[in-house]
């Protein structure tokens, strides 16, 4: 989504009300750079190719953004060093564009300081951040451009700045209202291009006058976004949608959220590159546990392969690949063999076959045991990416996406099952002692939801009762939801309201929270039973079954 040239004037008049206001600390990312002002608030800054701007975030959009984020743009130190204890003191647009200029202050003694400018250049895909001295100079900038690259303009530390080139269009102020017309709509500066097409669509609903007044407008407040362009204007464009924000908090949909959802798809990646992995290798050593069942059903045949050759050990020419012999029955045998081992060689290593796949009734149980508990625990694997894409609230995305790494590393991970090893080490704790769960509070009661394999095992068999509420959305992947200390009667009858919110939760933590209405089971703890050789996959009796909306909220 791109912000628009008359969005960004809004936005740096909404800002304007917040000014002077101080930059405490600095954080920042390979494509964005986050400013702390006052309380919650944070000034953030993307020159990303896709979603360039500014918004206000609060702190734990800042978190998931820094948690998510591997590496940082050099400028980020350049920022910091520079900006950190230092006061915004003015903010405009440039030249009607999607440039905006921040004047920022450093003390340096009592009455003196120094003045900077910070330029963010949103102009996406070629968006860049720069830092001016007083003088206009370069100082550090995302993006360098020298000579050979851009004829038009050098960004490089020491030059002076010049903006991108200017749009030679018609300017607003300068028509008279009569004379404003169909054709003049496109090449007026300060209005994007999508919003100038609207305009012409709807041309004839109003007199050439009123357009301009609501084009000169500078009090505009209907955000309204169409074809993911986000933009603000007093008219009610049918195939638009309204945003019922003030620019700055509205632009997180342009800024903040696109740059989410990049590094979710980025992290969903990984994940499912590690979730490959960790089911190849249970597929091979089911493979090798299938193996051990046929050479079982095989035993017999290697002995009386091996008995053969021996019987007929004269017959066999040196250096043969391949024989066929009669066994003591009179059954003739193909029998393939190591043109390398002499006659008596390739007997013993039949003989050795054949004590190798001898197992009796109870291991073939044991293999078969195991056979079941690898197939769970595949299914188990496999659903976790699509729980994990369930997860839209960064923080919860951000924390199951952590433990599902930490349960998918290497040393803590069992090719025959879906659970976790212990650590070798008895002295050392788990990096992550709690798994990732979620606490909700509802009239005074409180509501446990899981966000991974290993929360949903955790608030389930560690945190519930045995009369505590299960709840789990109908035959699909989803989080385990527990409600603490109630009863199954009240929650039917009396508190109904707390079923029903509960079951909203584990209906929107499921890969089922798309739809509009979903069935979601519960029943009491105590009839919650694991399924071994699994994390959290379980079996249940005796439930009842609610359907609801996964969006509703109470």
């Amino acid at each position: 989504m791109a912000l628009s040239q008359e969005f960004i004037t809004g936005l740096v008049l909404d800002f304007q009300e917040a000014l002077p206001c101080r930059i405490s600390r600095i954080e920042g990312g390979d494509t964005w750079a986050a400013l702390k002002l006052s309380g919650d608030s944070w000034l953030l800054l993307s020159w990303d190719a896709k979603s360039s701007g500014c918004c206000i975030a609060n702190q734990s959009e800042i978190s998931a953004l820094k948690n998510i984020s591997q590496n940082h743009s050099s400028i980020i130190e350049a920022l910091k060093s520079r900006f950190t204890k230092s006061e915004i003191l003015a903010i405009r647009q440039l030249n009607r564009d999607r440039l905006i200029e921040f004047q920022i202050q450093r003390r340096v003694s009592a009455g003196l300081g120094v003045n900077y400018f910070l330029i963010l250049e949103a102009t996406s895909p070629t968006a860049n951040l720069l830092i001016l001295d007083e003088s206009h100079k370069i100082e550090e900038a995302v993006r360098h451009s020298t000579p050979d690259q851009n004829s038009f303009r050098t960004i490089l530390p020491g030059q002076l700045y010049n903006t991108p080139p200017i749009f030679n269009g018609i300017e607003p102020n300068s028509i008279q209202a009569l004379n404003l017309n169909y054709e003049d709509v496109l090449n007026l500066k300060g209005i994007g291009r999508p919003l100038a097409k609207l305009i012409q669509n709807h041309w004839d609903e109003l007199p050439p006058a009123k357009w301009l007044s609501k084009i000169l407008s500078s009090t505009a407040s209907r955000i309204i976004t169409k074809n993911n362009y986000l933009t603000r204007f007093d008219y009610d464009f049918p195939e638009t949608q309204i945003l019922n924000q003030t620019p700055i908090h509205a632009a997180k949909f342009a800024v903040l959220n696109p740059l989410l959802e990049k590094y979710r798809s980025k992290k969903l990646s990984e994940i499912a590159a590690k979730l490959k992995r960790a089911v190849k290798s249970r597929e091979r050593h089911k493979d090798g546990l299938l193996k051990q069942l046929n050479d079982c059903k095989s035993a017999e045949i290697f002995r009386q392969k091996g008995e053969a050759i021996l019987a007929n050990i004269h017959a066999i020419k040196p250096y043969s690949t391949e024989a066929t012999l009669t066994d003591w029955q009179g059954n003739l045998l193909n029998i393939a063999l190591d043109p390398n081992l002499s006659a008596s060689r390739n007997a013993e290593k039949y003989f050795r076959k054949y004590r190798k796949s001898q197992i009796n009734a109870s291991a073939r149980q044991e293999i078969t045991k195991n056979l079941e508990a690898i197939n769970l625990a595949i299914t188990e694997l496999n659903e976790q990416l699509e729980l994990l894409a369930s997860l839209k609230n960064p923080d919860e995305f951000q924390k199951a996406a952590d433990d599902l790494s930490e349960w998918l590393a290497p040393q803590n991970s069992e090719s025959g099952s879906g659970s976790a090893r212990k650590s070798k080490s008895r002295g050392k704790k788990s990096s992550r002692e709690i798994p990732p769960h979620s606490i909700f509070e509802k009239n005074g009661v409180t509501i446990l939801v899981g966000l991974s394999a290993r929360g949903n095992r955790f608030v389930t068999f560690k945190q519930a009762h045995s009369d505590d509420i299960w709840l789990h959305a109908h035959e699909v992947p989803g989080a385990h939801v527990i409600i603490k200390n109630i009863s199954r009667d009240e929650l039917e009858h009396s508190q109904n309201e707390i079923l029903k919110f509960a079951a909203s939760l584990a209906a929107s933590h499921s890969t089922a929270k798309s739809a509009n209405s979903v069935l979601v089971d519960y029943t009491e703890r105590k009839y919650v039973r694991s399924v071994p050789g699994t994390m959290a996959l379980v079996t249940y009796t005796n439930p009842g079954t609610i359907r609801i909306s996964p969006s509703m909220e109470y």
